[in-house]
């Protein structure tokens, strides 16, 4: 089940870096600003992220960790794919160095996502609001922050756009604990399936208008089949062919559709 997150992730990431160098392309100086604008966009991802943090309580119960220790992972680790493999890796008797390298390589795609995003942040930031904001970002978050229309992101409308995710992963994954105890175990085990909805829901309404988006979405797709039944690429981390296909397909996009750049003067 969790590779099927990881594929759609390619999407996603993709589609936001697409999105990323468009707003770029606008001479906009605006600013999207407020905390309580930045919750209200993030709801809708809130909402999709809540079925799968119930899953990863119902898996972090079955793992052997108590309420505390899993709600504890939840607020500093805030990686529902990491999460994942750790509880995974944890069910299998891995060593802490086994399962910290795995994560670690898995989520090298953060710093893909939030060095774009610091293009995007207001001149002057202290680096511990710089730290916090990259702590919080989600790939569905970035996705989101990538496709705004105004040309900076003010920090505390990415704080209010990810903290309310946060705070619903914690909150459900509480209720997976909840749900361990009383859920007919098919329903415990579909519940990480709405993820993929939440992708579809984000990938589908941006490329159904724009075809570069389109077609950067289809090459994250192909790559992520390749490296996926290549044998040659079997062993490799799933971390690193994140990194490779998105990068690649990115790179495609760029290559595809250029921007060209002028001289940006405030309006």
């Amino acid at each position: 089940m969790p590779e099927i997150h990881y594929h759609a992730e390619y999407c996603i990431f993709c589609l936001g870096f697409l999105f990323m160098s468009d707003v770029h392309d606008n001479h906009n100086f605006s600013t999207a600003r407020g905390f309580r604008n930045g919750v209200k966009t993030g709801t809708p991802i809130a909402i999709g992220y809540l079925p799968s943090a119930i899953a990863c309580g119902i898996l972090a119960n079955s793992a052997g960790l108590s309420v505390a220790e899993g709600i504890f992972m939840s607020l500093i680790v805030f990686a529902g794919a990491s999460q994942f493999v750790a509880l995974n890796l944890l069910m299998l008797g891995a060593t802490f160095p086994e399962i910290l390298l795995a994560t670690a390589v898995l989520n090298m795609r953060h710093i893909m996502m939030s060095s774009s995003i610091t293009r995007r942040l207001e001149p002057g930031l202290s680096w511990i609001k710089k730290a916090w904001i990259g702590f919080e970002i989600t790939d569905e978050s970035f996705s989101i922050a990538s496709m705004q229309k105004e040309r900076f992101l003010a920090p505390e409308f990415l704080m209010g756009l990810n903290i309310v995710g946060h705070c619903t992963w914690v909150f459900g994954t509480w209720l997976g604990f909840l749900g361990a105890q009383v859920l007919p175990q098919k329903i415990q085990d579909s519940m990480g399936i709405a993820i993929y909805a939440l992708f579809i829901g984000l990938l589908v309404p941006s490329v159904r208008k724009n075809r570069p988006a389109l077609i950067v979405a289809a090459a994250a797709m192909a790559l992520s089949t390749f490296f996926k039944w290549t044998p040659i690429f079997a062993s490799m981390n799933i971390g690193l062919k994140i990194m490779f296909a998105t990068g690649l397909a990115a790179s495609l996009g760029a290559f595809l559709f250029p921007l060209h750049k002028k001289a940006d003067k405030p309006a």
